[in-house]
């Protein structure tokens, strides 16, 4: 019994000593960690999340870099620094004697000074800053565009480059002691890719800056992928100063590429290409008053101008009105219906992850039984209205008989700049190749013979429509108009769709024609 007695003590003796040896251990290794952090002192010189690039790998982001100096206090620092910084602030951090960074003009390598470039993430020159977004004040989180839709890739592909300097207790330089740099994911390339072409997206951006319109857009896209190549709005705003966007009138902070608008006779072709799917006759003559009667109402063309005997190439030339309305009557309109609901109208383009356009309006079966709304629909007014992006895709479709979604995203990319891609929808066939060419055709005959001179160019085929939309929206009097350009190019063999809207204008020929010609001429230049 006294045997098994001694050895519980001897037991719990051993238990004890193990113990307080490991208290002491932890105690010393606490006190290590707190002694190593207390001689270190480090800097963060630049932090940025994952890249956004357009097609080419060209960076939309952190495009713009600056030099920041990470510095030793001592003599030998000031007297390179001596005449490049405020003199007074300089002697007061050199006599503190704590590292610090500031920003120069010049690169500086020595001892003392260790320079780095670092990025800014939006710059004043910044491209496409209604599709890139922006992040709150911490820099960290996506609000809007590309930024909030891949917010979640973006921050967990953030990185970090700093500094550690070797310091006494009170946080002074150790002398004869050197810097350590740290880059900790800061210099990955893991990002978005988008299809956007930086270059064809600076194109329409200037375009769009170098006209009068004050608030409008510009899209491009590629005819055989479906890409968007740009989609520029205006006016554009300040990335690293929102709030100070927030009054204007023109709305910079909204992108009118993905707002709907009621779109004028831009919608003409489309109703052209339904009735010759129908099997209509374009040559067949109608004979234009300047107005036409539907029921109790009447319906003119522009300032009541007759246009005399029209087939449908002159009245698209000469946007006709009373042809179109004479057209819709006879053209079966759940056929027409059923082609807006299959090119893509009043459905939304989902782009990315809460990045979409607004689904627009389409008149409903029951709508168009009374024939006022009919006649309205035959010009492109009424209940019906379309983004840009929208009117963009349905030209697409006027273009090659093919409807195709809009794609804005092309992959990602990882840490070494090797990217993978998004899958792609194929085209679907939806008009005959005898109705694409035919309105092939008649387009290019507006730009060459039309109302839409301005958009005629010696350089390229250029096809397309314009147009005039009443708004129901009253300023002073007057009524605010949407005015648009819609087309493609080579005419005959179309590699490009390009549609411009002025939110508030005159005329499409005068506001957008020329904006849309100088797009197309730029991208082939």
């Amino acid at each position: 019994m006294l045997k098994r007695a001694l050895s519980l003590y001897i037991f719990i003796i051993i238990c004890f000593m193990a113990f307080l040896g490991r208290i002491v251990y932890i105690q010393r290794s606490e006190y290590s960690s707190v002694m190593e952090s207390a001689s270190k002192r480090t800097l963060i010189v630049g932090e940025k999340r994952g890249g956004i690039y357009d097609r080419n790998f060209s960076p939309l982001v952190d495009s713009e870099n600056h030099l920041l100096a990470a510095v030793t206090p001592c003599v030998g620092s000031y007297e390179y620094l001596k005449g490049k910084l405020d003199d007074r602030v300089l002697r007061s951090r050199i006599e503190e004697g704590r590292p610090f960074i500031c920003q120069i003009d010049e690169e500086i390598n020595n001892e003392y000074i260790r320079t780095f470039s670092v990025s800014q993430r939006y710059s004043a020159e910044g491209l496409a800053v209604h599709l890139i977004g922006y992040c709150d004040s911490s820099g960290q989180t996506g609000i809007t565009g590309i930024e909030r839709a891949y917010n979640a890739y973006l921050s967990e592909n953030r990185g970090k480059l700093s500094v550690t300097f070797d310091v006494d207790a009170v946080g002074r330089v150790l002398a004869g002691m050197d810097k350590t740099v740290y880059d900790n994911n800061y210099s990955s390339k893991a990002g978005v890719v988008l299809s956007i072409d930086g270059n064809v997206q600076k194109i329409a951006e200037d375009a769009l800056e170098n006209s009068k319109i004050k608030s409008g857009c510009a899209v491009v896209m590629h005819v055989h992928t479906g890409e968007i190549l740009a989609m520029a709005s205006v006016p554009e705003y300040d990335q690293n100063n929102v709030a100070a966007s927030l009054k204007d009138e023109n709305s910079p902070l909204v992108n009118k590429a993905l707002t709907a608008y009621s779109v004028g006779s831009v919608f003409k072709p489309i109703v052209a290409a339904a009735a010759l799917e129908n099997g209509y006759d374009p040559n067949e003559e109608y004979e234009c008053t300047g107005e036409i009667k539907v029921g109790d109402r009447k319906f003119a063309c522009y300032n009541h101008k007759a246009h005399g005997k029209v087939n449908m190439s002159k009245a698209l030339e000469d946007s006709c009105n009373t042809y179109f309305i004479s057209l819709i009557m006879r053209t079966d309109s759940d056929l027409l219906l059923s082609l807006c609901r299959q090119i893509g109208l009043g459905e939304k383009d989902i782009l990315a992850p809460s990045l979409a356009g607004s689904s627009g309006t389409l008149p409903t079966d029951e709508e168009l039984k009374i024939k006022g709304n009919l006649a309205n629909f035959a010009f492109g007014q009424g209940s019906l209205t379309a983004t840009p992006l929208q009117i963009t895709k349905a030209y697409h479709t006027l273009a090659t008989g093919n409807y195709i979604k809009p794609q804005l995203i092309k992959g990602f990319t990882n840490y070494m700049g090797l990217m993978t891609k998004e899958p792609t929808d194929s085209a679907v066939k939806i008009l005959s190749d005898e109705t694409v060419i035919k309105i092939r055709e008649m387009l290019l005959s507006v730009t060459e013979k039309g109302g839409a001179d301005k958009a005629h160019s010696r350089l390229l085929s250029l096809a397309g429509k314009t147009g005039t939309a009443q708004s129901g929206i009253y300023i002073g009097g007057k009524e605010i108009l949407r005015t648009w350009f819609a087309g493609f190019f080579p005419a005959n063999n179309p590699h490009y769709i390009v549609v411009v809207l002025n939110e508030n204008g005159s005329g499409g020929n005068t506001d957008c024609a020329p904006i849309f010609k100088e797009i197309c001429e730029g991208i082939v230049s």
